[in-house]
């Protein structure tokens, strides 16, 4: 049970992440609000969109395993991916908060007068629930391998001995 529990707030960070991508993350002088498949629109992107698509399409793996089973290295794994997403969502932030508001911004092509808004943190709050979804689904997963199941602890080990 304590699998599922985990799992399901694995599945419900990686949803909240992935409706942040339609909240607004800047705000303009003028009230507008761009969304972060805007920004992808405002600035260039293209070389990187490919590796940020992957690293959700794992994460979404990882995370759909984790919750129709009870196996471990899933949940395991998905900790880990959800981590450095996390780290490398942080630091696409950092990035955007640089280049807004200031004289020499890392990112061109943003508004001038732009602030950061609440989707970003949206974002990160899902990868953190993703990341302790998968922990605790880690933690409660069986770690049983086939054939210990099938022939029991002395017939596994039997097993191996023989051959």
């Amino acid at each position: 049970m304590r699998n599922r529990v985990g799992a399901l707030i694995a599945v419900a960070g990686l949803a909240l992440a992935l409706v942040s991508l339609y909240l607004p993350w800047l705000r303009t002088d003028g009230g507008d609000q761009i969304t972060a498949l805007g920004i992808t629109e405002i600035i260039d992107v293209r070389s990187v969109a490919p590796v940020l698509f992957l690293g959700l399409v794992v994460l979404l793996f990882l995370v759909g395993v984790t919750a129709v089973t009870r196996l471990g290295a899933f949940a395991a794994a998905g900790v880990v991916v959800s981590l450095v997403v996390l780290a490398a969502h942080l630091a696409f932030v950092w990035t955007l908060m640089s280049s807004t508001g200031g004289d020499e911004p890392t990112l061109s092509g943003l508004p001038t007068g732009a602030s950061v808004t609440f989707g970003p943190w949206v974002a990160a709050l899902g990868f953190v629930l993703v990341a302790a979804g998968s922990a605790w689904a880690a933690r409660a997963a069986e770690y049983v391998f086939p054939d210990v199941e099938a022939h029991g602890a002395h017939g596994a080990h039997r097993a191996h001995e023989d051959g």
